[in-house]
């Protein structure tokens, strides 16, 4: 199965921010998100951002967020940080 990667907007501190996984299947982001299947379906579509793309595919299962809005440096987050 083909690794993808899901991007969309997660809160974090209070406030909204760019969100990127790689995962094999939309049931498998969306464990490793903490959301719903149907929140990935409605907000997390398959990202073809390159600088996306290449920051989730080095670490599949990972999940990383913008350290800024509309920025393109993204870092790891722990278990449980999201919300």
């Amino acid at each position: 199965m083909a690794i993808k990667v899901f991007g969309g907007q997660l809160k974090r501190n209070g406030k909204r921010a760019r969100t990127i996984v790689a995962a094999p299947s939309q049931k498998m982001a969306a464990e490793y998100l903490g959301i719903s299947m149907s929140y990935l379906r409605d907000y997390f579509p398959v990202s073809d951002d390159e600088n996306e793309v290449k920051v989730a595919m080095k670490k599949p299962g990972v999940v990383f967020q913008a350290v800024e809005e509309g920025g393109k440096k993204f870092l790891p987050l722990e278990k449980g940080i999201l919300s």
